[in-house]
């Protein structure tokens, strides 16, 4: 090699381990540098080690699984003003929805003009909106199924500080004569569905000697469980939808008295597919009971509740520190709930957090104090370790904070000048999920 060629050589080789520190943001933007930036930034091999190099992210924005009358979704951007990176894909398909987001990756479900008539069954998207990449995948078993009414839930794996590689798992039977899921894996370090294989229905010791029409299949994975999922340690999760989340209360059985007072359901449980150990497993062990619902007053004469619990929000999630959390808002009571974490073992939900943010959401005139949405709880990297704690991020009307749950306090607050910003509105009941967003230049 020449002095030359072997000078513009480690001249390249500084340019990319100063870039590769860069943010991605501002990668985005050095593309238009030049030709030569462009070509470096946007090399697969540079994105991957970029990903490996930048694990953790801040995140920049939160999108909703709402969307406007023109089909763009829903959007808060933190700190700087930035453009909806879902737009363009927005803008070409007749409605997206959001069904996951992993690590500052997406999983999308798309219609396109005339989909519906074609298949009942069309791909899913992942999506990088840093990039503005996205791939579409659809499960083999799915592809000739348009005749068949299939149970079908996707799930969204990525962890950058392991592997800038993610995974697809696809879990689907047939509702009318299924016996078994039929489950399948996507790798995008091979591009192709690497495996698939057969898993049985999870059996349900209360309708053993049912009738087939009586069953209530409690640990049964089928539509019940909600179409988005949540990645954390190394499994795919997904809970049960906010209706099927009902505290019916018991006063007596068979005349006898035995407990009064709310309790879960039996319904409520949790499925997730392990990625190291190859296989779809039940959380069988239900979330306590709210202490603001065991508080619910009973009338002296009937002992019967005064009222009964309206569960409008329920946000399941993890936190970025290895934990799954789960919390639910009730109408009665909006400002007092409780977080709950799951044990590491499955074996059950406990009660983290006790918040009451009664004493620190302030009204603005001629606003409702109780209208908030429960955006993402992260772990504050500014105490790591034993003392670490997490963060509570809220959207309220014009604003978006950041509150404490082991201080009790407001950390951080971004005032939204924009309505159409809002990813709720007053005090209308909500509906729906909210993602958090983080740029990466992972590969889609």
């Amino acid at each position: 090699m020449s002095s030359s060629a072997e000078t513009v050589a480690n001249i390249e080789g500084l340019l990319k381990q100063i870039l590769i520190s860069v943010p991605a943001p501002s990668l985005i933007r050095f593309k238009c540098v030049s030709k030569h930036w462009l070509s470096l930034i946007s090399d697969p091999d540079f994105c991957r080690r970029h990903t490996l190099r930048n694990p953790n992210p801040k995140i920049s924005a939160f999108f909703s699984s709402q969307t406007n009358e023109d089909t763009t979704i829903n959007s808060i951007t933190l700190g700087s003003p930035a453009g909806n990176p879902f737009k363009t894909l927005a803008n070409s398909a007749s409605a997206l929805r959001i069904l996951q987001s992993c690590n500052g990756l997406f999983l999308c479900y798309v219609e396109f003009p005339g989909e519906e008539e074609e298949r009942n069954y069309p791909p899913v998207y992942v999506v990088n909106p840093t990039t503005n990449k996205f791939r579409a995948l659809s499960a083999p078993s799915l592809a000739k199924k348009e005749e068949v009414y299939m149970f079908v839930r996707y799930g969204l794996a990525f962890d950058p500080s392991k592997s800038p590689h993610y995974t697809v798992v696809c879990v689907s039977h047939d509702i009318l004569r299924g016996k078994r899921h039929s489950i399948e894996i996507y790798s995008s370090e091979t591009g192709t569905w690497v495996k698939r294989f057969k898993a049985l229905f999870f059996p349900s010791p209360s309708d053993e000697g049912r009738h087939i029409d009586t069953r209530r299949m409690p640990m049964h994975f089928d539509e019940r469980s909600r179409e988005g999922a949540v990645y954390c340690n190394g499994a795919i999760h997904w809970i049960r939808n906010r209706w099927e989340a009902s505290l019916p209360f018991c006063s007596e059985t068979d005349g006898v008295v035995e407990t009064v007072g709310f309790e879960r359901s039996k319904l409520d449980v949790l499925h997730y597919y392990d990625i190291g150990e190859e296989s779809l497993r039940l959380a069988a062990a239900t979330p306590p009971v709210p202490l603001v619902v065991k508080n619910i007053p009973l009338e002296k004469e009937q002992n019967f509740p005064t009222e009964f619990p309206h569960l409008i929000d329920r946000y399941f999630g993890e936190s970025g520190g290895g934990c799954l959390y789960l919390i639910e808002v009730f109408e009665h009571c909006r400002t007092q709930f409780e977080v709950m974490e799951m044990e590491r073992d499955y074996s059950g939900w406990f009660v983290k957090y006790h918040v009451d943010l009664s004493p620190v959401v302030a009204p603005r005139p001629g606003q409702d104090p109780n209208a908030f949405v429960v955006l993402f709880l992260s772990r504050d990297v500014e105490t790591d370790g034993e003392d670490s704690s997490t963060d509570l991020w809220l959207h309220m009307p014009g604003k978006v904070v950041s509150y404490n749950l082991r201080t009790k306090s407001f950390k951080t607050s971004v005032e939204l000048a924009n309505r159409e910003l809002f990813l709720a509105l007053d005090d209308d009941e909500y509906e729906g999920d909210n993602y958090p967003y983080m740029e990466t230049l992972a590969c889609v």
